[in-house]
């Protein structure tokens, strides 16, 4: 038996990633069938076949969403760093910065924006500016870049040493650009067993975590048009808004949800400019959705 992590999973198979950074081709047991990218798990060697996957260790945290169909799904765990990616092109959606935000708020993970295909923001009518006073203060990085170019990957991949990191974003933002900007360096390394799991070039349609280093991972997941967070209620939803907390103990019902109560603190402080009236419309769209679920 061993302890691994797993870094892809393409169909049936998956590959983990041992403790001496060894990779191992595998299937899984039926308790086990569930594990996704970043987790840890327990393999038994079959020396004459392929690994397997007995059980899943418990998961620090995990990423989820509502898919089409309104079901449950989980696509990546043990996640230290969200890095969410936006672009000068296709235009952004601050309504889905803003729910990569509150799950990381929720799931105790810290936070960076990438704002990619600088080459592009003059063309643009984007106000870089805007975009920066809002995020800035929420994130810990804000990051500005061109895979295209190497311009700002330095600074991102000094962002992304010793942890697991997990670019998301909507599609055609350049996640993968990024990643193989990142790979243009001598000290980051595929396995063959990876390079076979991807079938040559890599397009994203299942997470996939490269290792930067021995102490670092980058995991990058597909590409959305949209992006539907699992929220319990209207108020863990309120959660996942940082800027909201030191208001919310100021509302006049302790059951105020921020929406349509008298006495809201939450809503004086949009009013005052305190919290950008741009995130409370996320967060009466995030509530707007779950309450139709």
């Amino acid at each position: 038996m061993y302890l691994a992590t797993v870094i892809a999973r393409q169909g049936k198979a998956y590959i983990v990633e041992d403790e001496q950074h060894e990779q191992h081709q595998c299937h899984v047991r039926s308790q086990a069938q569930d594990a996704v990218c970043g987790d840890h798990v327990l393999c038994e060697s079959q020396h004459q076949s392929q690994d397997v996957i007995e059980s899943i260790q418990p998961r620090v945290n995990q990423l989820t969403r509502i898919d089409n169909f309104q079901r449950t799904k989980t696509l990546a765990a043990n996640i230290d760093h969200m890095v969410i990616v936006i672009a000068a092109l296709p235009t952004y959606s601050n309504l889905l910065i803003d729910k990569y935000l509150a799950c990381a708020e929720l799931t105790d993970c810290r936070a960076s924006l990438v704002v990619n295909k600088a080459e592009y923001l003059n063309q643009q009518s984007i106000d870089i500016d805007q975009l920066e006073n809002i995020y800035a203060p929420l994130v810990e990085n804000f990051i500005i870049t061109s895979a295209h170019l190497g311009y700002g990957v330095s600074q991102l991949k000094r962002v992304l040493r010793a942890q697991t990191s997990i670019l998301v974003g909507q599609s055609g933002v350049g996640k993968s650009s990024i990643i193989n900007r990142l790979f243009g360096n001598t000290d980051i390394k595929v396995g063959s067993l990876s390079e076979n799991i991807q079938q040559g070039k890599h397009t994203t349609t299942n997470a996939f975590a490269y290792p930067l280093d021995h102490e670092s991972k980058i995991i990058d997941s597909p590409g959305v048009r949209s992006f539907t967070p699992v929220m319990a209620d209207n108020h863990q939803a309120a959660r996942g808004f940082k800027e909201f907390q030191k208001f919310i103990g100021e509302c006049k019902f302790a059951n105020c949800q921020h929406l349509n109560e008298p006495g809201c603190a939450v809503k004086r402080a949009v009013e005052l400019g305190d919290i950008s009236a741009l995130r409370y419309a996320s967060y009466q769209s995030i509530c707007t959705e779950n309450n139709a679920h």
